[in-house]
């Protein structure tokens, strides 16, 4: 390979994190040696590493990923790791994305994720970077943003069951009354009264009674104060109005 492509080459741009063969975690670099200087509101030079997770590139300081002092992170900025030019930043074959959540968690001890796979997702991040993190504070989103609408949705869905509930009724309170009308009126005539059932939702009834021909002239209740609807056919119902 010529000397032009090794410039070019990402594993000469990028240092992989990874420990010696034997096991022991050694460096003779510095570790300021992985950190480019920043210059904070007061002019003083902070240390700010640059990571590169799965091809996501990241500035953070030096303080963040010390924070849990036996973590891979803190071992790998601190000088323990091998991870030859220490000026390139440093290559770490993770998903970037949830190394976002890492950082998160690092830097404010909270962090918010969308979903329970992606929490059970960031338990293993962190392990993997050997960050001892209180899980209860790792909250789901969906926990926050979906309560307001998964409550609005039972109640709209509660309203349409009972309305169905009292339509199933309804139907059946005029399938029963349409019988009873049709087998007496050759002995009462074509104006009847019957009971109903307390609950039937009049409205609701008397579209039912209709789409079986009958025509609902009132509601009332009888002696015994039992409701009662009074019907007729639909052609005849000019005579009752």
């Amino acid at each position: 390979m010529s000397s032009s492509q090794d410039e070019t080459s990402p594993m000469k741009r990028h240092k992989v994190a990874k420990s010696d063969a034997g096991g022991t975690k050694t460096s003779n670099a510095s570790p300021k040696s992985y950190l480019a200087n920043a210059s904070s509101p007061t002019g003083v030079s902070a240390p700010i590493v640059q990571l590169n997770v799965g091809g996501t590139l990241y500035k953070v300081s030096l303080d963040t990923l010390m924070r849990f002092e036996d973590s891979m992170l803190a071992n790998l900025v601190s000088g323990k790791w091998k991870e030859g030019k220490g000026d390139d930043e440093i290559f770490i074959d993770r998903n970037g994305r949830r190394f976002e959540w890492v950082l998160d968690y690092l830097r404010s001890d909270r962090v918010y994720v969308p979903s329970l796979s992606d929490q059970s997702a960031l338990k293993d991040e962190f392990d993997f970077f050997g960050i001892d993190a209180d899980m209860s504070k790792v909250s789901v989103m969906d926990d926050y943003s979906s309560i307001k609408q998964l409550t609005k949705e039972i109640k709209e869905h509660k309203g349409i069951i009972e309305h169905k509930k009292k339509k199933i009724a309804a139907m059946k309170e005029s399938y029963k009354l349409a019988g009873r009308f049709a087998n007496a009126v050759d002995r009462h005539g074509t104006f009847m009264e019957m009971t109903i059932e307390k609950d039937v939702d009049h409205d609701l009834l008397s579209k039912c009674l209709q789409s079986r021909g009958l025509h609902v002239v009132s509601y009332a209740s009888n002696e015994s104060g039992a409701p009662v609807v009074n019907i007729c056919p639909i052609g005849e119902k000019d005579q009752f109005l």
